[in-house]
């Protein structure tokens, strides 16, 4: 989800003050550059060239699953790790984790104070500036490890600053975004693999031929050695495989197929890195531990009790390869009669996510009106719905919607309810419900 000025919200209101700011730097909310980050990270003495150990993640879907596992894994082998991600699901000081603590608002408000003074009103990006003052962050409490989650594409994205990593990390490529990286997996591909270093490790997750191709030739000329799934490791019924290591991933608390391949891509990390070795007999108290709030996250009961005849599962499946792996679980569990709740972000391709929503069957398909980003035409999304003969209706709200089902008579036992679309959409509700 690319967020704007209209949607970004704190419950520090200088901290959303000094946020929105940063959107009124530069007109564009996108403009894949390295230049503007360069010159401002030059004036505050550089401090990502004095961070060490670094993790670099990038990809279309999977890449913060994959580094929060990394952070899981590392923090219990008693390691500090900063780790940057983005977006935020319901505060923005979830971004940012300095030696295994979310950043506090009072250290993030001085440090953005002073970024923004610093940078004096030059042209720069929302999250160009951001990525600037979380440097500054963690070059001022230096870490074991850090790992950064690549904001949008990867040759050009603000991360990518840096000179050297441990690791480069390429999570699942699809097609999203498509008018800052192309419209093909080739073309975006070659902007992701822009993260590869030379002469250093590359871990490739479950990819299509074309990206694959582009990570072995893009990995040849960088002389890094590259492990892809599927040839140097693989996950079979709950099982990892690498060489003569075999780990059970049966304890892992993060939900769904997809999650064990994420998982897969930071154990291969972890084995082939002597920086991030770890103890796998300890793998199976660490798996249960897990948390990344918001993917296939079932909600307590307790959170709404106005609605305890239902069981409702949130999501933040916005493309279509996320909804691949959201259908593809439903399908695993065998969910029926079934409601999905929708919000699809303005630039989503949803005629091919309804495709996909389609093959799950679910009984009736909420469109959402407005919600807390810039969503798409309702009655667009409804209109290709019927074509696919999907029972859709339009609803204001996600309680509106959730009210409907509730008082649906024709199903007695315990509905189930999926609220899916976009981080946005996701967070918002947590954020009501919480």
């Amino acid at each position: 989800m690319l967020q704007s000025y209209k949607y970004i919200a704190h419950k520090n209101k200088k901290i959303e003050d000094i946020l929105k700011s940063f959107f009124l730097l530069h007109p564009n909310n996108v403009d894949l550059s390295l230049e503007r980050i360069k010159k401002l990270l030059n004036k505050l003495n550089n401090p990502q060239k004095k961070i060490k150990n670094i993790i670099h993640i990038a990809g279309t879907n999977g890449k913060g699953s994959i580094a929060t596992i990394l952070y899981y894994l590392q923090k219990y082998q008693g390691k500090t790790v900063n780790i940057y991600r983005s977006p935020h699901l319901v505060s923005f000081n979830e971004r940012i984790h300095i030696k295994n603590k979310q950043v506090s608002n009072q250290y993030l408000l001085d440090i953005l104070e002073y970024v923004k003074e610093v940078n004096d009103k030059q042209p720069i990006t929302f999250f160009e500036i951001i990525t600037a003052a979380t440097f500054y962050m963690f070059y001022q409490n230096l870490a074991d490890l850090t790992i950064l989650e690549v904001g949008l594409g990867g040759q050009f994205d603000a991360t990518n600053i840096i000179e050297n990593n441990l690791v480069s990390i390429i999570s699942t490529i699809g097609i999203d975004h498509k008018e800052f990286l192309g419209s093909t997996i080739k073309a975006i591909a070659n902007e992701k693999v822009g993260i590869i270093k030379k002469k250093s490790c590359v871990i490739s997750s479950k990819q299509s031929i074309s990206a694959k191709r582009i990570i072995k030739k893009k990995s040849e000329e960088m002389k890094s050695k590259l492990y892809q799934y599927d040839e140097s490791w693989k996950v079979k019924n709950n099982i990892f495989y690498n060489d003569d290591i075999q780990i059970n991933l049966e304890k892992i608390s993060l939900i769904g197929r997809h999650q064990c391949i994420n998982v897969s891509c930071a154990l291969m990390a972890c084995i082939k890195v002597k920086k991030l070795n770890i103890d796998c007999k300890s793998l199976y108290k660490i798996f249960p531990k897990m948390r990344w709030p918001g993917r296939l996250e079932k909600i307590s009961t307790n959170l709404l009790p106005n609605y305890n005849n239902l069981e409702c599962w949130v999501d933040v499946a916005h493309n279509k390869l996320g909804f691949t792996a959201l259908v593809e679980w439903i399908k695993q569990i065998k969910m029926k009669n079934f409601y999905i709740i929708l919000a699809l972000g303005v630039k989503k391709d949803y005629i091919n996510i309804l495709k996909v929503i389609k093959e799950a069957n679910p009984k009736i398909l909420f469109v959402l009106k407005g919600e807390s980003f810039n969503s798409h035409n309702p009655k667009k999304i409804k209109a290709v719905a019927n074509q696919f003969k999907i029972h859709s209706c339009i609803s204001e709200s996600i309680f509106e919607a959730l009210d409907t089902i509730k008082n649906d008579k024709n199903i007695c036992n315990k509905k189930k309810v999926v609220i899916t679309g976009s981080i946005g959409l996701v967070g918002s509700f947590l954020a009501k419900i919480k």
